[in-house]
């Protein structure tokens, strides 16, 4: 049985519970990764044209493409396409995946709080992994000023219809294209090191 005192109360955890506890964090941050491998995956692909002729192509169409499968796409028209369904389905891709990603963090980021300062007995040598895990958990949120002036201007672009002028970066394609660029960053650096740190932390604590 795992004892503290938060208030003047006194919590107690059975060992499954706190087994459950010291296993938060790597769920909460394997959550994060996934869910912005996904995104990256999504988005990336308003930025390339169709493999209309890959090996997964024909497969899926019976190796029995159209012609038109291998004439070259019209660019101004797929230009005109993603201009007009990229704002619209980023903003309703942001409304959603916004406190997806809040809560997953925040489940990673109070439950290894929990674990550094009310249960750290027991910790041991995975207490430093924790810590290093939290702190890459929370450098999540210092990359926000870098993805806020794209996802703006989707905001603005989908709201009036039309591209916003700005430095020759105000079409939506580009804001995608700026927004992968930071999020790939930030999901090769903080989110993985969060993940990476708290699966080494869990297998110290929790190894014999």
């Amino acid at each position: 049985m795992a004892t503290t005192t938060i208030l003047g109360l006194t919590l107690t955890l059975s060992p499954p519970a706190l087994t459950a506890l010291r296993l938060a964090p790597l769920l909460g941050s394997t959550g994060s990764l996934t869910h912005a491998y996904m995104e990256w995956l999504t988005t990336t692909s308003f930025l390339h044209t169709p493999r209309t002729t890959s090996t997964l192509t024909l497969t899926m169409t019976q190796g029995k493409p159209s012609p038109s499968a291998t004439l070259v796409p019209n660019k101004d028209q797929i230009a005109a396409a993603k201009a007009i369904v990229i704002p619209i389905w980023f903003v309703n891709f942001f409304h959603t995946g916004l406190y997806s990603v809040i809560g997953l963090n925040g489940i990673t980021t109070y439950t290894s709080l929990a674990n550094i300062l009310l249960f750290p007995t027991g910790l041991g040598l995975g207490k430093s992994w924790y810590v290093v895990g939290l702190a890459a958990a929370v450098g999540h949120y210092f990359f926000v000023p870098g993805v806020m002036g794209s996802v703006a201007r989707l905001f603005d672009i989908c709201v009036k219809g039309q591209a916003v002028e700005g430095e020759g970066r105000g079409d939506a394609v580009d804001c995608v294209r700026e927004w992968v660029g930071v999020h790939k960053v930030r999901m090769l650096t903080v989110d993985l090191c969060a993940w990476v740190c708290f699966a080494v932390g869990v297998v110290r604590v929790l190894t014999p």
